[in-house]
Parts: structure tokens; C-alpha cells; sequence
């Protein structure tokens, strides 16, 4: 497995910051899991005119994309911290080539180069 070239308080900053963020999310992630149950509750207990239920159904809809994408997120983060812990972090997964800083610092999570990312899009 490669070794990264970064410096340790490099990654020691970005381990706080990934730490940070990962609070972050699961937050988020809960307070998402308990506004769909009081929906749920308000919905049973109320009557709703058309309009009503498609502003609902939206909401729905729009609380489950945010849900997915911060999980996934979420994922992403806890593969970093683990990549700081194995050592590897900075080396892309699919490569093994080295991750520029420059990404590292707007993407504390990356696991990936932008090249690998665009590939894994497709």
C-alpha cells in the first residue's frame, strides 16, 4: 500500500476537520429521521387538502435526496478517518496515485483524484 507524502500536521488537521464534519452529518442525519416521524404523526392527525399533501409529498422527497447524499457523505468521511488511521491517507483508492493537496484541503473526505471520480460517474 502506498505511503502518502503529506505532513503529519497536515493530516492531523484534516483528521479534526473530518471529525467535525462527520458530527456534523450524523446531526443532520438525525434530525432528518425526526422530522419524517413527526411528519408521519402531524399526517395521521390531519387533514389534508391536495395542496397540502403535494407540499408534503414534496418535502418528503426533497428531506430523503438530502438524507442520501449526507449519508453517503457520511461514508465518504469515515473512509478518510480510516485512511488516516491505515496510514494511506492522500493516495487515491482506485489509482494509487497521490491526491493533490489543493483537493484534500476543499475535500477533507476525498479518497479519490478528480480523474478517478469522473471515471466512477460514468
Amino acid at each position: 500500500m502506498a505511503k502518502s507524502n503529506l505532513e503529519s500536521k497536515f493530516i492531523e488537521s484534516q483528521k479534526a476537520r473530518l471529525e467535525e464534519l462527520k458530527g456534523e452529518l450524523k446531526r443532520m442525519i438525525e434530525g432528518l429521521e425526526e422530522d419524517e416521524e413527526d411528519r408521519g404523526e402531524e399526517e395521521g392527525d390531519s387533514q389534508f387538502d391536495s395542496g397540502d399533501m403535494s407540499q408534503a409529498q414534496f418535502t418528503r422527497e426533497m428531506d430523503a435526496t438530502v438524507g442520501e447524499r449526507s449519508e453517503k457523505r457520511l461514508e465518504e468521511v469515515e473512509r478518510a478517518l480510516a485512511k488516516i488511521e491505515e496510514g494511506s491517507y492522500g493516495i487515491c483508492d482506485d489509482t494509487g496515485e497521490e491526491i493533490p493537496k489543493g483537493r484534500l484541503e476543499a475535500m477533507p473526505e476525498a479518497v479519490v483524484t478528480v480523474e478517478a471520480q469522473e471515471k466512477r460517474g460514468r
